[in-house]
């Protein structure tokens, strides 16, 4: 990985964004909330500035997401056409090519006039602008500063209803709804900022988080009935392959908080979810997704340092990877990288011995 690091200012940013007229903007493939809230609000916002703004994203996109104010925003990249001409491109909430397939193939021609605004701690993306602010509980965070930014340059009014909900999604989607340890008082004057300009906090936790179908339950269930636990309990890995999800339906966007469930089990300080996606026919398979979470605290592991292990990055809390491998040997691969991690190196080649 490049130093990454910011080379401007937020200012700077602002300056640069209204100084361009063409903008095309996208995010992460399979954007969780954070991703989708950050690139469709500052969208939102260039756009109530005049610009000429293309919003890109790559599915699978969740569906509670659909529900929001300024879902419409966004298009789905077609990887068969160029990416419009545009003054600026910027990326938001990642700065890794592997983040950003199939697009990137597109995006490395446009390195001189690409611009990241990131808050992960890792990424590779040469981008001739960066601005990145890994103490920032979500990208969302950044943006809304941008937006405050925005507005006071040019005395206009940015936070519209789509702007603030889009918002709101970002940093309670990163924050797990304000639970984890990413978590900062600004997180909290952010959040009562946006629900007194009237965003309804209960709503959208209804659209987002109790709006699940049966086909995820059943996932849950294969999730769970194939969850292991390492290194004397103090890390926990669950296994899902192609067959789960082809058997009960479930997408592979529909994994979206199920690693987070290990780390409810005390003693437990690393968990990684493990997803193989199903190949679709006329396709070549994709490689095995791996999330990586890790609880705060005086032992507390750098999941980001352990995905890194398997080019991957991230927090220090959450990160993952992806790995062009078959599903027994990246379970093997990450399974003993976790044991290593909590119990230093281990005498044998083989796996890590699991208790269920």
């Amino acid at each position: 990985m490049n130093a990454y690091v910011s080379n401007m200012s937020l200012q700077a940013v602002a300056q640069l964004l209204l100084s361009s007229q063409q903008l095309t903007l996208t995010t992460h493939a399979k954007p969780d909330g954070d991703a989708f809230g950050s690139v469709t609000a500052l969208g939102r916002a260039l756009h109530l500035l005049g610009k000429r703004v293309h919003v890109l994203v790559m599915p699978p996109v969740p569906a509670g997401l659909r529900f929001l104010q300024g879902s419409n925003i966004p298009d789905v990249y077609k990887p068969q056409l160029p990416l419009p001409e545009s003054d600026l491109y910027v990326v938001v909430d990642t700065g890794a090519w592997g983040q950003l397939v199939p697009m990137d193939l597109r995006l490395r021609e446009k390195t001189e006039k690409l611009l990241v605004v990131d808050h992960h701690l890792s990424g590779d993306v040469p981008a001739a602008y960066r601005y990145i602010d890994g103490k920032a509980a979500a990208c969302a965070e950044i943006i809304a500063q941008l937006i405050e930014l925005l507005e006071d340059i040019t005395g206009k009014q940015l936070m519209d209803a789509v702007v603030c909900e889009q918002l709101f999604v970002g940093i309670a989607s990163d924050t797990g709804w304000f639970r984890f340890s990413n978590t900062r008082p600004q997180t909290h004057e952010l959040a009562a900022k946006l629900m007194h300009k009237g965003v309804d906090h209960s709503a959208l936790f209804e659209k987002l988080e109790q709006n699940d179908r049966p086909e995820k339950l059943a996932l849950l269930t294969r999730a769970l009935d194939n969850m292991h636990f390492l290194a004397g309990f103090k890390g926990a890995i669950m296994v899902l392959s192609a067959r789960d999800f082809e058997e009960t339906g479930a997408l592979i966007e529909e994994t979206e908080r199920l690693v987070d469930l290990p780390r409810n089990v005390a003693g437990v300080q690393v968990v990684a979810m493990i997803s193989q996606p199903p190949t679709q026919v006329g396709q070549a398979a994709q490689p095995v997704r791996v999330s990586f979470r890790s609880k705060p605290g005086e032992q507390a592991v750098n999941v980001a340092e352990l995905a890194a292990q398997f080019g991957g990055g991230g927090h220090a809390r959450a990160a993952g990877a992806k790995i062009d491998a078959p599903l027994e040997e990246v379970v093997a691969r990450v399974s003993q990288a976790i044991v290593m991690t909590l119990q230093g190196p281990v005498t044998t080649t083989q796996p890590a011995e699991v208790s269920r």
